[in-house]
């Protein structure tokens, strides 16, 4: 009894095995075939074995799918931080181009008025509810900041100071409609004044004084020296299109100013100039 206690596992199992031998071999005579003991083993054996190669290789292909799906995601991870610094570095780059420009800007303004007592200041404030109106530079009365200075860019006619604190200065730009600055048509010689037409549309209107001033759209329209506040042959801007007055005696001009007025971050105050013609660069292109 101890000898079958002890080998009960193996003699069920050999039981078993004789129990199916009978059975598949009964069914393969049946159909013309006889399967030895090897070959039903093989048949047990085999699909277990398929089962279980078939486990592993998706395991280890679940595996492999997984390790190329993190080795991904850490590639991606590395070029959305190339990206990144990439685009930071092309955003400093720029910055730094359009410093340059506009400094190339000024110095070519004040190589080409050399004559002329020219003072830099950086715009540092702007009130959005007159944006078109007025500006803040950080140069006052310690730097020789004067009520009614002229304040000029590279491209032209900025305005004029209207009040000045020790440190500061409050600008009042030509789009405004209470500003104003006498005017010439630089083809037609043709005079007249130019004043802030609409903020909205940002155009400026040119009131001619002559009846047949013979003024046409693409003329450029410069100080004429004859206002108390700006000197002669600062640009203003381009004639866009010429309508009969109100009155139908003279002629107005809407004239698009030189200047970018959304983008003015520097710009000169003329402290003092000679009097008589000046030359300025009517284009505002620094060679």
């Amino acid at each position: 009894m101890d000898f079958l206690y002890r080998w009960r596992r193996p003699i069920l199992a050999v039981l078993v095995m004789i129990v199916l031998a009978t059975l598949l071999s009964y069914t393969a005579k049946l159909r013309g075939h006889v399967l030895t003991l090897s070959a039903v083993a093989g048949i047990v054996e085999s699909p277990v074995g398929g089962v279980i190669t078939h486990v592993g290789g998706g395991v280890r292909g679940d595996v492999q799918s997984l390790t190329q799906l993190f080795r991904l995601q850490q590639e991606n991870q590395k070029l959305k931080a190339r990206l990144t610094l990439y685009e930071s570095l092309k955003l400093q780059l720029e910055e730094v181009q359009a410093d340059n420009t506009r400094l190339r800007g000024l110095l070519y303004l004040k190589s080409q008025l050399g004559s002329w007592h020219l003072l830099a200041a950086s715009v540092v404030a702007r009130n959005p509810n007159n944006w078109f109106s007025t500006l803040t530079i950080g140069r006052g009365s310690t730097s020789g900041v004067k009520v009614n200075m002229p304040v000029i860019v590279p491209q032209g006619v900025v305005g004029r100071v209207v009040s000045v604190s020790p440190t500061t200065a409050q600008v009042l730009l030509l789009l405004d409609p209470s500003s104003g600055a006498g005017a010439l048509d630089v083809r037609s010689r043709s005079a007249g004044v130019v004043v802030g037409r609409d903020p909205i549309t940002g155009t400026l209107r040119f009131q001619l004084f002559s009846h047949h001033p013979n003024v046409l759209p693409g003329d450029a329209v410069v100080t004429s020296g004859l206002s108390q506040y700006f000197p002669k042959g600062l640009l203003l801007g381009q004639v866009i299109r010429v309508a009969p007055s109100a009155g139908g005696l003279t002629e107005t001009a809407t004239v698009k100013p030189a200047v970018n007025f959304n983008q003015l971050e520097t710009v000169m105050v003329v402290l003092s100039h000679p009097a008589g013609e000046s030359t300025p660069p009517l284009s505002g292109l620094v060679p």
